[in-house]
């Protein structure tokens, strides 16, 4: 891929990025009041509260998915094209050593739980509740994560001549 290929594709990320953050935020703002959750609690969710905890985790897997996605480009264009596949371990190490993460473990952890909610859907109300309260605490990583990212982008000049 190009720089100017990767530019573009970064520009459409960054898009995205904004796009799923201020549904994140607009989530995270309706569930607030039912947080944390207890197993109890979770199974008796009346319907529209039921509906809000799916639409957040949801919005946390999407907006996690795309920060690393977002994080992934921008290794590539720091490194000029020569980043041909990254692991997710490799994404996040480069952006912790670009300065975009300010700490290994506690973005590592935000994937786990994103590959949690898009792989493993338990029945188990314990294991529901561990879900979302994990969810429910990550959201400060994926909100810090997302400014970091714009930060870094506006201070490198990455989008420079992105048409």
């Amino acid at each position: 891929m190009s720089e100017e290929e990767e530019q573009r594709l970064l520009a459409e990320y960054l898009a995205t990025c904004a796009r799923l953050h201020r549904g994140f935020e607009e989530t995270s703002g309706v569930i607030a009041p039912l947080m944390p959750m207890s197993p109890d609690r979770i199974d008796a969710l009346p319907i529209d509260a039921e509906t809000s905890k799916l639409a957040y985790l949801k919005r946390f897997e999407q907006f996690e998915d795309i920060l690393q996605r977002t994080l992934e480009a921008i290794s590539r264009i720091m490194e000029h094209g020569k980043i041909e596949r990254m692991t997710s371990v490799d994404v996040t190490r480069r952006a912790y050593a670009l300065g975009i993460l300010d700490n290994e473990k506690i973005w590592a952890n935000a994937v786990r739980v994103r590959n949690a909610l898009a792989h493993e859907y338990p029945l188990n109300p314990e294991k529901r509740t561990s879900q979302v309260n994990q969810a429910w605490e990550g959201r400060e990583t994926l909100n810090t994560t997302w400014a970091s990212i714009q930060r870094f982008v506006q201070q490198e000049g990455l989008l420079h001549d992105a048409g």
